[in-house]
């Protein structure tokens, strides 16, 4: 009997587990989001997430500043732009030629009213049929018109000038490629280049497709294009009714748009990384992006210690003033003996008694001559403690007085996390930098060490700068950062697990920059090199 009873409650124990642990998958399944597109507008910032849970409410975080105001807009609140770019060469069979045309009439006959559409064909050429329009009626004839031709398609070249003709649109943006696949000028813009422009401007692409003869490499390289930009992809072979395509990409349901205020100490014209946090109805989710900041500090232009800048002369405020003479008007102005002269002060000597004009003695020489040198110590005295005061502002905000050599991304350094600096101001012109290290997993762990030798990150503390003890795929010297003449490096330690920058494993030295990201075994880090 105990025995029956004790499997019993084993075996309601197990399943106890099993549920809650398939419960906690299927929360943190619908608490997932994807960034589909971030940018900076004015002093805020405007990203837009797709989420399958309704969202409630969001937060925002610029590197490690918490962003104050935050507006989180609902999916039907949010203004659309749709841009969908069709291939009109003969390579398009004449099936999917009319597949194509019905597509499209079903979907501009579904606009909802928060969504504009513009139209274009490509081929040898790009040419827009319509711009920004809501009126089905007046596209209708357009799609019915729409004429095959035999010409070479460059998908790449007007790809690319399309992501520039909308790059400054602050509404939701994305593309709708209709082709059968990517091709490109052998002089022309590259698969590279367009990869590298879509990452600076980050728009979803929804890539439609076809089969015609071998061209399977072309369509992975544009469905490619859509898993890039975190868009969608549909190949017209695998739906029995095509215009579930054009209902599809239609919904919106899942996209909301986060508005927040930059903060201030963030506004330093480089590139910043943002988190966003969604809060759902089934728990939070997170994403995170790069964003370049608008330059709005309120700080003047640092310059060299040995070429100060010229200033106008300052005017005398009451208060500072040096105590003078009482006017020599104001008293009865003695008879002068050659044993009474001043001695001569900087070159004032007074005029022989006999050659002085009328009116004027020795002492309201000498008195003027005392107001001239203490004018003089005061505009010397007040360059000095504006100079003091600008450096004692660039020390506490982390603000270097020039520019680096190599661009890299200059961020402040809260005071909590700066090394000290000390000494004059011609002590920062050394360049001394900042190596952060953010773990892309969880982003409140971040890891920051000046590198004014090598940094070393590894497992074991005692033999490293930056201790990742958390990971055991992480070596207990894993790999070394170094710097020479303003230019950055990484190099492997001969780790177990191996050093990986940007997804590709380094058997050699490699040069860094800011936005890297590197991997170590199992952990990925965000990099930030950063003037102090």
């Amino acid at each position: 009997m105990r025995k029956a009873i004790f499997k019993i409650m084993a075996w309601t124990l197990t399943m106890a587990v099993f549920l809650a642990f398939f419960n906690m998958g299927q929360a943190y399944a619908a608490a997932e989001g994807k960034l589909l597109q971030i940018l900076p507008e004015g002093k805020d910032i405007v990203a837009y997430i797709e989420c399958k849970s309704r969202a409630e409410s969001a937060e925002a975080q610029v590197s490690q500043y918490p962003c104050g105001k935050t507006e989180l807009i609902m999916p039907e609140e949010i203004a659309v732009h749709t841009v969908i770019l069709v291939d009109n060469s003969l390579s398009v069979s004449e099936e999917n030629r009319e597949n194509m045309k019905n597509i499209l009439r079903q979907y501009v006959q579904e606009l909802p009213e928060q969504e504009a559409v513009s139209l274009a064909v490509f081929g040898e050429e790009l040419k827009f049929l319509a711009e920004k329009s809501k009126d089905a009626g007046a596209m209708l004839p357009l799609i019915d018109g729409l004429e095959f031709q035999n010409q070479d398609t460059y998908l790449t070249d007007f790809l690319f000038q399309a992501v520039e003709q909308i790059e400054k649109d602050t509404e939701y943006t994305r593309f709708i490629v209709i082709s059968d696949g990517v091709d490109n000028k052998s002089i022309g813009i590259t698969k590279e280049e367009l990869t590298a422009k879509l990452k600076e401007t980050s728009r979803p692409i929804y890539a439609i497709g076809h089969v015609y003869k071998e061209n399977s490499a072309e369509l992975k390289n544009m469905f490619a294009l859509s898993r890039l930009t975190g868009g969608r992809e549909f190949l017209m072979e695998d739906y029995e009714n095509v215009l579930m395509i054009a209902e599809e990409i239609h919904d919106f349901s899942h996209i909301y748009s986060v508005r927040a205020e930059i903060p201030e100490e963030a506004m330093d014209g480089d590139n910043r990384h943002v988190l966003l946090k969604l809060h759902t109805e089934e728990g939070d989710t997170e994403v995170i992006g790069e964003v370049s900041m608008p330059f709005t500090l309120a700080e003047p232009e640092p310059v060299p210690a040995d070429e100060p800048e010229a200033e106008p002369e300052p005017e005398f405020e009451p208060e500072a003033q040096p105590e003078s003479e009482p006017e020599p008007e104001a008293q009865p102005e003695p008879e002068l003996k050659p044993e009474s002269l001043p001695e001569p002060v900087l070159g004032f000597l007074p005029a022989p008694e006999e050659e002085k004009p009328a009116g004027i003695g020795a002492e309201k020489i000498a008195g003027l001559a005392a107001l001239i040198i203490a004018a003089d110590v005061y505009i010397l005295y007040k360059k000095r403690r504006k100079t003091v005061s600008a450096k004692e502002t660039r020390k506490k905000k982390g603000i270097s007085p020039i520019l680096p050599a190599n661009p890299v991304s200059a961020q402040s350094v809260p005071a909590a996390s700066a090394p000290e600096s000390g000494g004059d101001v011609t002590e920062i012109l050394d360049s001394r930098y900042l190596l952060v290290l953010r773990d892309r997993a969880n982003p409140e762990r971040v890891f920051r060490y000046p590198m004014d030798s090598p940094v070393v990150v590894g497992r074991n503390i005692d033999l490293v700068q930056i201790p990742v003890d958390y990971n055991l795929t992480v070596s207990g010297r894993h790999c070394e950062f170094s710097m020479r003449n303003n230019r950055f490096f990484l190099r492997d330690l001969e780790s177990v697990n191996h050093t990986f920058l940007d997804g590709i494993m380094i058997e050699e030295e490699r040069e860094i920059v800011s936005g890297n990201v590197v991997r170590m075994g199992e952990v990925e880090f965000h990099v930030e090199i950063m003037p102090i």
